[in-house]
């Protein structure tokens, strides 16, 4: 019985290996001879930077807004920064910070045997300087004829090799993996459906939930309050999760102006605190927790809620300035589209 015949790919693996040493080598020396690193810590010490940071406040009460005007022309970038953050910005993040560490850690070695192979040759050289090594080594140097691509593919290749076989294939698959998971949740909220619901109605439960358990006592089962928090969850998940599946519209909408309300309220009573604009000795988290603070909260929410339910409704687009000054979002939007 004959054999079947194998076939042996390992060359094949020489030039992708060696180009990737390429464009590794020229994107190290391309980040080196640009300083990245050092006009990024100029960026981040640039008295402008500083003085947007200082702004922060101000620039989420604007997000805030935009949201309640303007969060149905970003359904996407919306959705997939959501289901992102709540659900996959650990893991993603996790993997991605442990493979950086990894190759980090495995150029470092290999930088540091490069360093003492050429410590070596070096010794070598001058305790043998009439060796034909030495000599062929001078030749080439004098030359200044290229070297031969096929060798020199060959030996890119064995420094992928390298360092290859010091990271770790776990840390990469998982990595892979996560931004896969990642990619395929977004395209799944964006077509909707009950990925959609499931998202829009687990955000909705937690912006209501924190309110509602610092407004409700039952009296006479306090020592029962993990059953108690049960029982409020079960309820919240019906009545949204009814809603999300029954008007998923309006449940969207709810997400979006719930969202903007939220960063309105928090970040805009911090700027009122600064301005003395809240009384005197209550705190701008105090005050989002009073009466007035919910109520503020509660009337930005139903406006932004019809506000966005009728964009949704008609159809409506953004007038062209809008567009250009949100071109940015407006971009990324449309590129997350394409998932």
């Amino acid at each position: 019985m004959s054999v079947s015949p194998t076939i042996d790919a390992g060359p094949a693996l020489c030039l992708p290996l060696a180009l990737g040493t390429v464009l590794m080598r020229k994107g190290s020396s391309g980040v080196e001879k640009l300083n990245v690193t050092e006009k990024l810590s100029a960026v981040k010490d640039h008295a402008t930077v500083a003085k947007i940071a200082s702004m922060s406040t101000y620039l989420w009460t604007l997000l805030g807004f935009v949201l309640i005007f303007h969060g149905a022309q970003f359904k996407n970038l919306f959705l997939c920064t959501q289901i992102i953050t709540e659900f996959l910005m650990a893991r993603v993040k996790g993997s991605v910070l442990a493979l950086w560490g990894d190759v980090s850690t495995a150029k470092e070695k290999l930088d540091g045997d490069a360093g003492d192979d050429a410590t070596n040759a070096d010794a070598k050289a001058e305790a043998k300087p009439d060796s034909k090594h030495a000599q062929k080594r001078a030749s080439k140097k004098d030359s200044d004829k290229p070297a031969d691509q096929q060798q020199q593919r060959e030996e890119d290749a064995a420094e992928a090799k390298k360092l290859l076989k010091v990271l770790d294939t776990d840390k990469l698959s998982a990595a892979v993996f996560e931004v896969c998971v990642a990619a395929m949740a977004c395209h799944m909220v964006m077509e909707g459906g009950l990925v959609k619901a499931v998202a829009v109605t687990f955000a909705l439960v937690k912006a209501c939930k924190e309110k509602i358990n610092a407004k409700l006592k039952f009296s006479g089962f306090e020592d029962m309050q993990a059953w108690t928090d049960l029982l409020l969850s079960f309820v919240l998940y019906s009545f949204f999760g009814g809603m999300a599946v029954l008007m998923p519209s309006v449940a969207f909408s709810l997400n979006l102006a719930s969202c903007g309300a939220k960063l309105v309220t928090e970040s805009g009573l911090r700027i009122g605190e600064s301005m003395g604009r809240i009384p005197k000795g209550v705190s701008a988290e105090e005050f989002a927790g009073s009466l007035p603070g919910l109520a503020m909260l509660g009337g930005l929410a139903a406006f932004g809620t019809m506000w966005q339910f009728w964009a949704i409704m008609a159809e409506s687009d953004m007038a062209f300035y809008f567009k250009i000054v949100y071109m940015p979002a407006y971009i990324a939007e449309n590129v997350i589209g394409l998932l």
